[in-house]
């Protein structure tokens, strides 16, 4: 999903896991491209965390376990 005039991507963050403590995620773009998480994760934050690397390509956001603001 990394493109130079990428439009708005929509994230749905799922608790799964037979106990609902795991994390996974999938986005959308425009143009219905979808992008899941090949991995599950043991904190919303880290999953927050993986999805952003993958849709943006960069992990220099700050770690404030929570959603950027646009």
């Amino acid at each position: 999903m990394n493109g130079a005039e990428q439009g708005p991507v929509k994230v749905q963050f799922k608790a799964v896991g037979r106990d609902r403590r795991e994390w996974m995620w999938k986005a959308r773009d425009e143009s219905n491209t979808i992008t899941i998480s090949g991995q599950r994760f043991e904190s919303l934050s880290d999953a927050v965390r993986d999805a952003r690397m993958q849709i943006t390509g960069e992990d220099d956001a700050p770690d404030d376990d929570g959603p950027a603001v646009a």
